[in-house]
């Protein structure tokens, strides 16, 4: 029984370094295609992309968050003010850069 509850308060096995890499990556892309969509005015349905933009980038920070063992607020998809998603959106990226996450 003792074996039992020493296997059961293991810590949880480090995340893929390979796995975080890839997260690391796409977040990165997808920061940079944030930025040049608030850049460009003359990109059309402009708003929508950026939209669909944010929302990719903030799934790839719950993951992020996920693997670097950050909580987070909410479900994945996020149904809230515009004012809420960029607070917890800034609180994660972070408390993502403290644990020596770049991207």
């Amino acid at each position: 029984m003792r074996w039992l509850l020493l296997r059961l308060r293991r810590p949880a096995p480090p995340p893929d370094p390979f796995e975080v890499l890839r997260v690391q990556m796409r977040l990165a892309v997808l920061a940079d295609e944030v930025r040049a969509l608030e850049r460009s005015a003359d990109v059309y349905a402009r708003v929508h992309h950026l939209r669909a933009t944010e929302a990719a980038y903030d799934a790839m920070l719950v993951e992020a968050c996920r693997l670097a063992g950050v909580p987070t607020q909410g479900p994945p998809g996020r149904v809230s003010t515009v004012a809420q998603d960029r607070h917890e959106r800034f609180r994660e990226e972070v408390e993502l850069a403290a644990r020596g996450w770049s991207w």
